[in-house]
């Protein structure tokens, strides 16, 4: 007897069912609609456990202009940049006049070792 294959299926917008509608599904996950490309994104421990992503479930979403039925962040800068501050001071919003400065006074100090390294090489010299 062949193997049937284990197809994953596309969460509907209810959440209840797939998207495709059909009711034999035993695989329905969660997924999102790629924000670049028309492609659909499904965790990646869900492909581990399918063999495929149903293809009518995948057009489904792919024309459904809503976008994803996972849960979406809302895309606010001002909480993005808040967030990102408070958590790691190395990903804090950084003006580009800051950036310019700190880029300007490392070129500086690289400029002054390596005019140290070539004295003493000269002094090394004589």
């Amino acid at each position: 007897m062949l193997e049937q294959q284990r197809i994953a299926h596309l969460k509907g917008s209810t959440g209840l069912g797939p998207k495709c509608g059909t009711t034999d599904a035993s695989i329905v996950t969660n997924w999102v609609l790629g924000a670049t490309y028309r492609e659909i994104y499904v965790p990646a421990d869900v492909l581990q456990r399918a063999d495929q992503v149903c293809g009518r479930c995948q057009e489904a979403a792919l024309n459904d202009e809503s976008g994803s039925d996972d849960e979406v962040l809302p895309d606010d800068e001002d909480t993005t940049a808040e967030s990102a501050a408070g958590d790691d001071p190395a990903f804090a919003e950084v003006s580009d006049q800051r950036l310019l400065r700190e880029l300007a006074r490392r070129l500086h100090d690289a400029a002054d070792l390596a005019e140290e390294e070539s004295d003493e090489a000269k002094d090394e010299r004589h």
